[in-house]
């Protein structure tokens, strides 16, 4: 299904039923709530400009309960969250479109205040750098691009982030031997092993895939050594 965009003001499509998950069949609003609706789509990147490590289900469902009003005769339409303890979003009223827009602002508003306690948490409860030093993405030709407390705002197709560069060999790069990575341009280029320190001179693969740095030391030395064996760049 395609999914209007949201965070360019699109309203979001809906749906007469909610597709199955592995655990339980496909629902109709009526299934949940016992009244009549709809469902719909919201993507994990709503609201824009949220940091991008604060990262959210890649689709999440809403319900759309039409209920009727016994007092005016008109039917009132409310959002509900589907999942979890079912509560409100937004103002419930008799205008589809303006229930739509209120649930959407309830729902950004949320996730920006989660955003921002976990920024909190972060810092001043575990004592972490405010944005997590190593982040992960790729190139639209497929090379891996790993960025390490760099200057870039954004990350291009950001798949992943780490608090240390050899989680992020162990955890990610090296779990498909095959694609090829390298340093954004921004990331710092000295390295510490366990032996000692040098300057990166390059990104690669070992022999059995796994990826690795070449290092140049003071004395003039080159070292060959896995990125997962690394102690930092700085």
């Amino acid at each position: 299904m395609t999914i209007p965009d949201v965070n360019a003001g699109e309203l979001p499509t809906l749906t007469a039923t909610r597709p199955g998950l592995r655990s339980t069949p496909a629902q109709t609003v009526r299934d949940l709530f016992g009244h009549d609706g709809q469902f719909f789509a919201v993507p994990g990147s709503f609201p824009s400009g949220l940091p991008d490590h604060i990262t959210f289900a890649e689709v999440v469902y809403y319900a759309v309960v039409r209920i009727p009003n016994p007092d005016s005769g008109a039917d009132v339409f409310t959002v509900r969250d589907v999942d979890g303890r079912h509560r409100t979003l937004g103002v419930p009223a008799p205008d589809l479109d303006a229930v739509l827009r209120s649930a959407l602002c309830d729902l950004a508003a949320n996730r920006r205040a989660y955003a921002q306690q976990v920024e909190h948490n972060r810092v001043h409860t575990r004592g972490l750098q405010p944005v997590p030093p190593v982040r992960i993405g790729y190139t639209t030709t497929g090379t891996c691009i790993v960025h390490v407390r760099c200057a870039c705002l954004e990350v291009e197709r950001l798949a992943a982030h780490f608090e240390h560069v050899s989680l992020a060999a162990a955890d990610w790069l090296d779990e498909t031997s095959t694609t090829p990575w390298e340093f954004c341009p921004t990331s710092p280029n000295r390295v510490s092993t366990p032996t000692g320190e040098g300057l990166l001179v390059r990104t690669l693969r070992s022999v059995d895939g796994a990826a690795a740095v070449e290092i140049q030391s003071t004395d003039g030395r080159s070292e060959f050594i896995p990125l997962a064996s690394v102690n930092g760049l700085a």
